[in-house]
């Protein structure tokens, strides 16, 4: 089996998606994955970078955003020479993130206001003002 390792860099607008390298081992392609995280993470501490490593070579995708503007993604996709399936084809989708990130920005206001009103109903009381 084949493992390649692709990147997918945001800073502001811009997308740059590139493929990194391929392995026939899981574990070196993590390392080769870990290496980009680690050339674009300047403050990762060695701590840090292995257990992306170790993170890497079991779930295959890693995402790190330095802030709002600014991300790095990596994935280790497994190829055994044939077409992929639908559900693997896709490596990344930054549309579908924005659009979850979206989902639940609006659930979390519409639980936060429905318990803001429920709790404001029950608990309404009156002080007279003394004069």
């Amino acid at each position: 089996m084949l493992y390649i390792v692709t990147k997918l860099v945001t800073e502001g607008q811009q997308k740059a998606f590139s493929i990194i390298g391929a392995s026939e081992d899981k574990k070196r392609a993590a390392s080769i994955a870990a290496e980009v995280y680690k050339d674009y993470n300047k403050n990762a501490s060695f701590q840090n970078i292995e257990m992306i490593t170790e993170w890497l070579a079991t779930r295959q995708n890693y995402s790190f955003r330095k802030d709002k503007d600014h991300r790095l993604q990596l994935a280790i996709t497994p190829l055994e020479g044939e077409v992929q399936p639908e559900e693997k084809q896709l490596v990344f989708s930054a549309a579908a993130e924005e659009e979850e990130l979206m989902r639940r920005v609006s659930q979390a206001l519409f639980e936060g206001k429905h318990t803001a009103e429920r709790g404001s109903k029950a608990q309404t009381h009156s002080c007279p003002l003394e004069s």
